[in-house]
């Protein structure tokens, strides 16, 4: 599963023009995204593995929502609710819940299990609850009945 979601944000990263490069670094490293390079930079020997899979969502949305920063790095602390991370946090969010969402009744969604899996930081669960309606609601407008 870790493969398949990994794939599905290197398909984000290909149709951004997002160059992504894995690297080995001190496990205490952040990885860190650069607009100017249109490139993320992950570090697979960051401390809490089970982390990356929305760092990496999160380092992307740097990219997406134009962050010119390039001293921007991966931060989920809860009192920059209002910053370029939190708004970022937000972006990632939105960039996983088709993967999770996909093909699955709304009945047998969990936010909760949505933000454990890829590790959300548990004060972005609204924004989570948020970004799932509007994915549901979206698919049922786009439904056809015949």
């Amino acid at each position: 599963m870790v493969d398949d979601i990994i794939s599905y944000l290197n398909n984000i990263a290909i149709n951004n023009n997002i160059r992504v490069i894995w690297e080995h670094f001190d496990p205490y490293t952040p990885s860190g995204a650069s607009y100017e390079d249109m490139c993320v930079v992950m570090n697979l020997d960051w401390h809490k593995q089970h982390e990356l899979i929305f760092q990496y969502a999160h380092e992307l949305s740097h990219i997406i929502r134009g962050d010119k920063s390039d001293l921007a790095f991966y931060n989920t602390s809860r009192n920059n609710k209002s910053g370029i991370e939190y708004q970022t946090n937000v972006i990632a969010v939105r960039l996983l819940v088709p993967f999770y969402c996909n093909d699955t009744d709304i009945k047998d969604i969990s936010v909760y299990d949505f933000i454990r899996q890829y590790c959300i930081p548990e004060y972005l669960v609204d924004v989570a609850t948020d970004e799932i309606t509007k994915f549901f609601n979206e698919r049922n407008a786009n439904k056809h009945y015949i």
